[in-house]
């Protein structure tokens, strides 16, 4: 398990985390948080080491995306909060993943926050 859990952390570097700050968190660890504006999308990438995809949830509720990790007692604790545009993204079509340690959120912009290139004659 521990050795897993440095596999893991390793891995969050070669994703682009430069940040090592990372907290005791229950069993596992949280660490840094990213968010890349991508032109379709941003996605928020958090490191979550130690927990399975079971253990972790996240929600959208009046514009505030949640994750949560589930504590030594199965009750839900609060990993990072983020407000969010409805108007700017889709919130029906968020979509996530746990892999190798990194949640990776992927928010979908709406049509009204993309880029409309404008001729100029």
């Amino acid at each position: 398990m521990y050795s897993n859990l440095l596999n893991q952390i390793e891995s969050a570097f070669y994703e682009g985390f430069d940040d090592n700050s990372f907290q005791k968190h229950g069993k596992g660890y949280v660490g840094p948080l990213n968010i890349e504006d991508e032109e379709n999308h941003y996605l928020v990438k958090k490191v979550i080491v130690g927990f399975d995809s079971k253990e972790i949830t996240a929600n959208v509720r009046k514009s505030v995306l949640k994750v949560s990790i589930d504590d030594e007692k199965g009750k839900p604790s609060e990993v990072f909060s983020l407000r969010i545009d409805p108007d700017a993204v889709d919130v029906t079509k968020i979509s996530s993943k746990l892999k190798n340690g990194i949640l990776k959120i992927e928010i979908p912009k709406s049509e009204n926050s993309k880029t409309v290139k404008i001729s100029v004659d």
